[in-house]
């Protein structure tokens, strides 16, 4: 992970075209009679990141990139901007998104695309200034932890793993959900809809891929730190809620799997019915996971690297 907006995970530093800050001051200016004007400070002026992004199809699916930094924006909620070194820059809301379609297919779908992200720092109320997105409740049995600190790196190594894991799969799951979508409005086009089901496997594939390995990783997690494992359980729960959403989710991507065997030009639409109640399914089981993966996330960001050695 190289850095986490809110619940947005950026995974590869290659959607990272450009960073700029601005920090700034604001001073009162005073005339004076026969002489230059004094100046007076104000206060510190909100700071302001601009991101520059490239979205490539070889790394993602550009549009589904795009709509979820469109619905961050829309959702007029501060978002915390916590970078894969621990580096915790503060809340920020989105103020502006543009987009440029670079390259696109014959039909129309998006190849390469160029993004510019603005974010402006969110103070909420000074008296009651908004906390960095850690665990707020203690941590249980600390002493416990720390006898153990020499397995809690690879703790972390396959915690990560595991909500890397997740993340991809979701990402992936909303590729899928945007190309049945795409392809059920080609109803009265059988035979160009059964052209996008080469693809729609080879997504779908891309979503299986990542979901079987979240439960093993998870396993391998609390393996790692077998004298623990309760305690970890109990300061993170949020990796039983991850767990079963992958789970739940993995068996109906399973079920789309099998209902694309054998689809020919007579039942295609028939079984993208089906095809779309699974995968809006599976969308949905792992919407409500959200709020635990990206508390988990910043768990793995703030916490468990400050056990590590």
């Amino acid at each position: 992970m190289f850095a986490v907006l809110g619940n947005i995970e950026f995974e590869v530093t290659a959607y990272w075209d450009g960073f700029n800050t601005s920090f700034g001051a604001d001073y009162a200016e005073h005339g004076r009679i026969e002489g230059k004007p004094g100046l007076q400070f104000i206060g510190a002026k909100l700071d302001e990141i601009t991101i520059s992004l490239v979205f490539h199809k070889q790394y993602c699916t550009p549009d589904v990139e795009l709509k979820r930094l469109t619905e961050a924006m829309r959702a007029h909620q501060a978002m915390a901007l916590v970078f894969g070194n621990g580096d915790y820059r503060g809340w920020f809301v989105i103020t502006a998104l543009t987009s440029t379609s670079e390259h696109t297919d014959a039909k129309g779908n998006v190849l390469a695309m160029n993004a510019s992200l603005t974010l402006r720092e969110y103070i909420g109320d000074p008296k009651n200034p908004l906390k960095p997105p850690a665990i707020e409740t203690p941590v249980p049995n600390v002493s416990a932890i720390t006898q153990a600190v020499q397995k809690v790196s690879n703790f972390s190594a396959s915690l990560r793993t595991a909500v890397t894991y997740a993340k991809k799969a979701q990402s992936a799951v909303k590729a899928v959900k945007t190309t049945v979508q795409i392809v059920k409005r080609m109803k009265n086009n059988p035979e160009t809809a059964l052209l996008q089901i080469p693809g729609l496997l080879t997504q779908v594939g891309n979503v299986l891929t990542p979901l079987s390995q979240v439960a093993p990783a998870f396993k391998k997690a609390a393996e790692a730190i077998s004298d623990t494992a309760v305690q970890a359980e109990k300061m993170m729960p949020e990796i039983t809620a991850v767990n079963k959403a992958a789970n739940e989710m993995l068996n109906q991507v399973k079920q789309v799997a099998t209902l694309l065997q054998g689809v020919d030009s007579k039942n295609v639409i028939e079984k993208l019915e089906a095809i779309s109640k699974h995968v809006e399914a599976a969308s949905d089981t792992f919407k409500g996971a959200e709020p635990a993966l990206s508390k988990l996330t910043a768990e793995i960001v703030k916490r468990v690297e400050a056990y590590a050695p």
